[in-house]
């Protein structure tokens, strides 16, 4: 095998990415390791390995290691228990499971060891990996860990996707997306792949240079010996004959698949091509911004199919009410946007608006099934409102909201009202940028109680805002301004920060390991960055693995779907443990709770409000309760107030409580004085 090969290059690269000790074997010598083999011996490098015969390195009880070394470039494969020496002069055992690599020059046999005590896939799985690697060679492969990083990638997959094996390989496979499928199309292919292992279609990707291509795909999971995923594989066939031309290609990237309607990318293309037109001839137009009223419900109860249904047949209506000149567009989800050409005034875009509302009036027969839904409008004007065309969009969007609230009217023009009101919100947006250079975001911790002992078990960091001149605010006053600013993760991450320094701290002065919990948004737990930042916070605290604890909420998950049991891996492997927060308060499929990596359900607070009034309401706690004991996995009851609610958790078997009957969110100094009392 020569150095400058590439495939040698390549699966150096493999082997050094992986967690798992592996190394290479050329007639009885060592030709290469990866660092994992090296840490468990306790080497800096290879270079002594490599002098070193191998029959001074490892041994087996029947010492026959060089039988099976031989028998393995014979057969291609085998295994034997062996012990391998340490630095230290120590054997360690370990089973070595053996394949034979095939290069141009020369057979080489790759070995991957698991160490007694050693967590990780075993050696099996790896020899299924290779196995399928270097059979499907003749096709574009490539192997993503659990984690979707991309850890091999072969000549014709490179060849196929434009990027080099440098570029690929520690890339997340995201990068690949075309963005053409929907939710529903990536959580079913992550359903399959978890229940039968293996999933098989057609799938739009994107190469290097921008352009999307079709190919048939089979992937395959590859499970560990405890049945957990380890390595995803994929095997891509050309799907040339059914690509089309460029042009289709470039329709493509400005058409909604599910609808066919103009996407996000065109329209942002149509406003401004709509503003230079007016100033050259002096007209005027609008802008819509739709959201449905009541599609969460139909995709809750009938299913994102279902949905999926309701969305195109709406784009149907829409299309045949509006005129020629005007153009709906699908932003995603249940939003779409209408420009409204030539209007003469308020009163032209209006009747646009009672035409959209009408025509939704007559149920959609989904399934044999009547389905009612309305719209919220937003409405913003040019010239009148602004002339920039984010600005039009985004006074459209909270005119929209404003709409969504009103009783009174389904549709709102933007107005001085609403003015002001996007006024207050980037003051308090600039606020917040100050607040955050002066460190005012603070944790609150609200202790989470075994009811029976009177014992903190973990606590709740809620952000608050210490105001220079308003003193302490509480987050609903502050969260949604972060949220809609793109602010929320620099809170999020001071408040973090200080927690994580604070359970360190009473760890070294009580002896007690007091589990945090935080509460991340729906935004940041979509964003794979912010989970990095806040894993990079718990290494540098030196606090165990499941030290920190998110709470999601339910409906974030549903609002999720379509990289839900990825971006639940993300958290998890990140460090931290998850609690599933508000739950009962939205419709999370019993199936799916099943196998997310959820260790706690957090009871809606809302149940236990209305326990004493409502029957149903204890109803349902004792289902909660009973459904986390058949899942085994925790429950926590939260806004506990009163010592009845106490008495009838208690006796359906929920002990760790969370509210004012035991405490109030208190400030680090407040909370810290409870612990040492415990402690005392």
């Amino acid at each position: 095998m020569h150095d400058h090969s590439s495939f040698y290059r390549s699966f150096q690269q493999f082997m050094q990415r992986s967690g798992e000790p592996m190394l290479l074997l050329r007639q009885g010598q060592l030709l290469a390791s990866n660092q994992a083999l090296l840490d468990v011996l306790g080497y800096q490098n290879d270079l002594l390995l490599q002098q070193m015969p191998l029959s001074s390195l490892c041994r087996s009880a029947e010492d026959n290691t060089q039988m099976h070394f031989a028998a393995c470039l014979d057969a291609g494969q085998g295994s034997c228990n062996c012990q391998w020496l340490a630095l230290n002069g120590e054997w360690l055992e370990a089973q070595c499971h053996f394949t034979r690599l095939v290069d141009e020059d020369e057979d080489i046999l790759h070995v991957s060891l698991r160490f007694q005590d050693q967590f990780g896939p075993s050696a099996n799985v790896q020899l299924q990996l290779y196995e399928q690697v270097f059979d499907s060679s003749n096709e574009a492969v490539v192997i993503t860990d659990k984690h979707q990083k991309i850890a091999y990638a072969n000549r014709a997959f490179c060849d196929l996707s434009g990027y080099t094996v440098n570029e690929l390989v520690s890339q997340d496979i995201r990068l690949l997306r075309s963005g053409k499928h929907d939710d529903d199309f990536f959580l079913n292919i992550t359903l399959q792949l978890m229940e039968k292992g293996f999933w098989s279609g057609e799938l739009w990707d994107r190469n290097k240079q921008g352009q999307d291509f079709l190919c048939q795909v089979r992937l395959s999971a590859i499970l560990d010996e405890y049945r957990r995923p380890c390595y995803f594989v994929g095997v891509y066939s050309d799907a040339g004959s059914h690509t089309g031309s460029l042009h289709q290609l470039r329709t493509l990237a400005y058409q909604d698949e599910l609808t066919g309607l103009p996407n996000r990318a065109l329209l942002m293309q149509l406003i401004p091509h709509q503003i230079n037109q007016c100033r050259r001839e002096g007209g005027s137009f609008g802008l819509m911004f739709l959201d449905l009223d009541r599609f969460k419900q139909v995709n809750d109860s009938m299913g994102h199919e279902a949905g999926d249904m309701l969305l195109r047949m709406v784009a149907e209506r829409f299309s045949a009410v509006l005129r020629t000149s005007d153009t709906v567009a699908r932003l995603g989800g249940d939003e779409f946007v209408v420009l409204v050409s030539h209007a003469s005034g308020p009163e032209s875009v209006s009747r646009v608006a009672e035409k959209i509302i009408q025509c939704l009036e007559k149920p959609f027969l989904i399934r044999g099934q009547a389905v009612e839904v309305g719209a919220s409008i937003g409405i913003s004007l040019f010239p009148q409102n602004t002339e920039q065309a984010a600005e039009l969009l985004h006074q459209a969007d909270i005119a929209m909201y404003r709409a969504k609230k009103s009783p009174e009217s389904s549709f709102v023009f933007f107005c001085e009202d609403l003015n002001q009101e996007l006024v207050h919100y980037k003051q308090v947006e600039q606020q917040i940028r100050e607040g955050l250079k002066r460190g005012e975001f603070i944790p609150y911790y609200q202790p989470q109680v075994d009811s029976l002992t009177g014992q903190f078990v973990g606590v709740e960091c809620l952000a608050r805002w210490r105001h220079t001149s308003r003193g302490i605010i509480p987050a609903t006053e502050f969260i949604s301004v972060a949220e809609r600013s793109g602010l929320i993760q620099e809170v999020f991450l001071q408040v973090l920060g200080q927690a994580i320094a604070h359970i360190g701290l009473w760890k070294q002065m009580y002896d007690r390991q007091i589990q945090v919990s935080v509460n991340i948004s729906g935004h940041q737990f979509c964003d794979y960055q912010n989970i990095e930042q806040m894993s990079e916070l718990l290494k540098e605290s030196g606090l165990a693995p499941g030290s920190v604890k998110t709470e999601i909420t339910e409906s974030s998950l549903m609002d999720n779907g379509q990289y839900l049991l990825e971006r639940l891996a993300w958290v998890k492997t990140a460090g931290f443990s998850i609690a599933l927060d508000d739950f009962g308060s939205g419709y999370s499929s019993l199936r799916q709770l099943n196998i997310l990596p959820v260790e706690t359900l957090k009871i809606d607070r809302s149940y236990m409000s209305n326990m004493e009034d409502e029957p149903g309401d204890r109803l349902i706690i004792k289902a909660i309760i009973q459904l986390s004991k058949t899942l085994g996995i925790g429950v926590v009851a939260q806004g506990v107030e009163r010592q009845e609610q106490v008495t009838f958790l208690q006796e359906n078997g929920c002990h760790v409580m969370q509210g004012y009957h035991f405490s109030k969110p208190l400030p680090a100094a407040e909370f810290e004085r409870l612990l040492a009392a415990q402690a005392g």
